[in-house]
């Protein structure tokens, strides 16, 4: 199996999985946590992802 983002085959290294939804969805390999954490990065997926909160209960925009 190789990693979505470089490549490399991910038996070869330190490999994460990551699975979206279902407990029996397909993982998604990635050869080390490196590789996932600039997959995530690049493909914006964190963008406008983030809780707003402040202490007097009101949302903080």
């Amino acid at each position: 199996m190789d990693c979505v983002y470089c490549g490399s085959a991910v038996e070869e290294h330190d490999p994460v999985y990551v699975a979206e939804g279902a407990i029996d969805a397909d993982p998604v390999p990635f050869c080390n946590y490196a590789c996932l954490t600039t997959y995530v990065e690049e493909q914006g997926l964190t963008d406008d992802a983030c809780c707003h909160w402040s202490p007097d209960g009101e949302r903080a925009d």
